[in-house]
């Protein structure tokens, strides 16, 4: 069991990877994030849906050099099974100037184990309601964190 346990750990590691080059604008680094597959696709809570890792790298390049974000966690699900971890996270995606207002997403990632390591198959990002946005924003004040921190 303490093999299995230490599996699904690992792709939290790859989520916070994902985290750290989305906050860093490293095109390269989040790419490697992702399934060598031409199956994989990414919904932005903009709308824009981008199927492909061509597309996908093109996509987030242009989000990532208009809008530069770092992401924190605040409310995470985790589902797992063999070889397929789905988290379901509520976000706050902090621009660079700290006096902005954060953007509230729901993201949902789909990660697959392939050849040893843990991948991106699928996110799914959507902007929060503004009630639930509000009881985000209530919690942030008070500290609360996600389990990835």
């Amino acid at each position: 069991m303490p093999r299995f346990a230490h599996i699904f750990e690992a792709a939290a590691d790859t989520l916070n990877a994902y985290y750290q080059a989305i906050s860093e604008v490293n095109i390269d680094s989040l790419m490697g994030l992702w399934i060598d597959e031409e199956f994989v696709s990414c919904i932005c809570a903009d709308g824009s849906h981008l199927h492909g890792l061509d597309s996908i790298r093109a996509g987030l390049q242009i989000q990532l050099e208009t809008t530069r974000v770092t992401i924190e966690p605040l409310d995470i699900r985790v589902y797992d099974s063999l070889g397929t971890v789905v988290y379901a996270i509520a976000e706050a995606h902090r621009p660079a100037d700290p006096k902005a207002t954060p953007a509230m997403v729901f993201t949902t990632y789909v990660m697959v184990h392939e050849r040893g390591e843990w991948r991106i198959a699928h996110i799914h990002a959507s902007p929060m309601p503004n009630e639930a946005a509000s009881q985000f924003a209530t919690k942030m004040r008070h500290g609360h964190q996600g389990s990835l921190h």
